[in-house]
């Protein structure tokens, strides 16, 4: 509203905005990463505004789990802050109790489906969080399978509106007892007195962990919290050190103001609302990184596409820094939208796609229009999508050797496609494979991070030691174990802004990359830099403590449902040895590497459709436009 409404069309708005006096901001812990980095932009641009209309706003702000409140508030908007901590905290609360439950016979996605209905069916409203969209759609789907009660609802990201209200109406009510949410419920709305809320899947921050725990026990009355740890390294490794996990504080929030996406287009949007002139830019409320922005363009050196656009605020995606979702249609109705991000793994063409536990057949994905259209699929059965990624260091700005490994900062290019989709019945029985996908958009992610690359003559050491098929999937499991242990040895952190890749091109040198999954980083990933002789201890130390009895391991150390080629515990405590006896050896730190210079923030536009392409690009990966070869 404030963005594409208010800042859009500041004309309409003088008289709201000449007498704004108080900008309130809740649950301001959420403004973090690029959605952060975006409304910090949007704020500066709001007081921008109302100074030339003659206000000056008091920001207030609140949260029950931010760290530094003053110093991220004030990164945050440009403003100074004064804390009034929890000494001074009037809510009412009820006491909590938490449990730490593994059960042994049902999987996680199980126990806590059962869990969630035995306490519902006992009167209690529960709150179930799950960690991804994909997971909360199938136990929905699964309750209904089974015929159990119509009071369990599914609430998530992508839902439309009146559907969310529903769901919050209800929970306040209670004709809604039992909901399966992913992070969408974490925040302060509205939905009264929660009994109990259980963590399918341990929340990866300690902001989430709480805010999540806090639903529970509002009111004065007491609550009921149940962690259930998931199959995963990061899981398994806290169900063994429970007193690490709530040991640990709350973690930093990042903001990357110097995105040049972000940047670029939000500079477009503030010329846009002083009328198109440049010099009429509020400079000093804009802040220092607009302001070089200005310089830059005033000494003729930045020409780029998004400051010619005539509607730039329609560019920005205030969620995010990629491009515009897709709508979700079935018979031309639209039922919601997804991010680019996560269409190929969750909607592919022939995919089954499920929304509020209803399944839908993806019958095409229409990329200039960028719709999903859905047909109504009366089937329980479940699609996977094999996703492939590769990726190409465009620059490693600052690297450590030790030894026969090499440890450093990267500027990255992280490619995304799809390469098949695997349609399986409830019994988990293959019933149809689709391998020819063409049509799918590729994912691009220009970004930054951590790579860990091998020398050959290590790499041949370890293929001699373990063959070259078993060393592959070791590789793989190693960058499985980063993944999901990254936030042990560098501190709580959201698993959805990072991601870890394995990359062993025939003829190149192996690697690992720890990579941000935002367009040009947060700066999140690049943490692993300095900790990666932690992160490969903490790695072996679970593969070796893990008490599964076979060498194909489980979910919780190296066994990976995706990969093609099963890891072997073995094999992978071998290279791990390997690269932590290199890593023992001082490093050698030095300085940007002479690599391809990175990706640039824009490029030229498609003649097509008009989206950004890199000069690199043979095709549009919006519209499939083929692009003259740049000069």
């Amino acid at each position: 509203m404030l963005h594409y409404s208010v800042l859009a069309y500041p004309g309409n708005w003088d008289r709201f905005l000449s007498r704004l006096r108080y900008v309130v901001v809740d649950e301001c812990h959420e403004y973090r990463g690029i959605f952060g980095t975006n409304v910090a932009y949007l704020f500066r641009r709001l007081r921008a505004l109302g100074r030339r209309s003659g206000s000056a706003p008091t920001f207030a702000a609140t949260s029950a789990t931010v760290r530094d409140p003053a110093g991220h508030l004030g990164r945050l908007t440009g403003l100074p802050f004064t804390e009034v901590g929890p000494e001074r905290d009037g809510s009412r609360q009820g006491g909590r109790k938490v449990w730490m439950a593994c059960p042994k016979d049902d999987h996680p996605y199980d126990a806590g489906r059962k869990l969630t209905l035995a306490l519902a069916d006992a009167g209690l409203s529960v709150l179930t969080f799950c960690l991804s969209r994909t997971a909360v759609e199938r136990m929905v789907a699964k309750s209904k399978d089974k015929g159990e009660p119509a009071f369990v609802r599914v609430y998530r990201a992508g839902l439309r509106a009146d559907e969310r209200e529903e769901i919050e109406r209800g929970l306040r009510d209670r004709n809604v007892r039992a909901v399966f949410s992913t992070s969408a419920l974490e925040l302060g709305i509205d939905i009264g007195a929660i009994d109990a809320v259980v963590c399918v899947g341990l929340p990866h921050t300690m902001m989430s962990l709480w805010q999540r725990a806090g639903r529970a026990g509002r009111a004065g009355k007491d609550g009921a919290v149940v962690l259930i740890p998931g199959e995963t390294p990061i899981d398994a490794y806290y169900a063994e050190h429970p007193a690490a996990l709530f040991g640990r504080g709350h973690e930093p929030l990042v903001l990357n103001l110097d995105n040049p996406r972000v940047l670029h287009l939000h500079y477009a949007c503030a010329v846009k609302e002083v009328g198109g002139d440049e010099a009429k830019l509020d400079i000093g409320t804009l802040g220092p990184e607009l302001t070089h922005i200005k310089a830059e363009r005033d000494a003729g050196r930045l020409d780029i596409e998004e400051l010619y656009i005539d509607d730039p605020h329609r560019r920005v995606r205030v969620r995010g820094a990629g491009d515009e979702a897709y709508a979700l249609l079935c018979d031309g109705e639209e039922i919601g939208e997804i991010d680019p991000s996560h269409l190929l793994r969750e909607a592919p063409r022939n995919g089954i796609y499920l929304h509020g536990g209803v399944a839908y057949r993806v019958k095409d994905v229409a990329r200039s229009s960028r719709e999903v259209r859905l047909n109504r699929e009366r089937s329980r059965n479940t699609t996977t999508s094999a996703v492939q990624t590769s990726i190409k260091a465009r620059r490693l700005p600052v690297r450590s050797q030790h030894g026969r490994v090499l440890v450093a900062r990267a500027v990255l290019e992280v490619n995304e496609y799809l390469v098949g989709v695997t349609e399986k019945n409830p019994a988990g029985a293959v019933v149809q494979t689709w391998t020819k996908i063409g049509g799918m958009p590729n994912c691009r992610l220009p970004t930054e991070g951590t790579v860990l690359r091998l020398d050959p003559g290590l790499w041949e050491e370890a293929v001699t030691r373990l063959g070259d098929r078993p060393a592959r999937a070791a590789l793989d499991a190693v960058a499985r174990l980063f993944g999901s242990l990254f936030p042990t040895v560098t501190g709580p952190c959201d698993a959805s802004d990072y991601s870890a890749a394995a990359d062993c091109p025939r003829g190149g040198p192996p690697a690992v990359y720890l990579f941000d999954r935002v367009h040009y980083g947060v700066g999140l990933a690049a943490g692993a830099f300095d900790r990666m002789a932690d992160l490969v201890a903490r790695s072996a130390e679970l593969v070796r403590e893990c008490g599964c009895d076979t060498d194909d391991g489980c979910f919780r150390c190296v066994r990976n449902p995706h990969a093609e080629v099963p890891a072997s515990k073995q094999a992978t405590r071998t290279l791990l040895g390997l690269i932590a006896a290199e890593l023992a050896a001082p490093g050698v730190i030095t300085g940007a590497e002479d690599d391809p210079a990175p990706v640039p923030a824009s490029a030229r536009p498609c003649p097509g459709c008009a989206t950004p392409t890199a000069a690199d690009d043979r095709f549009c990966r919006n519209c499939g436009t083929k692009l003259e070869a740049t000069p």
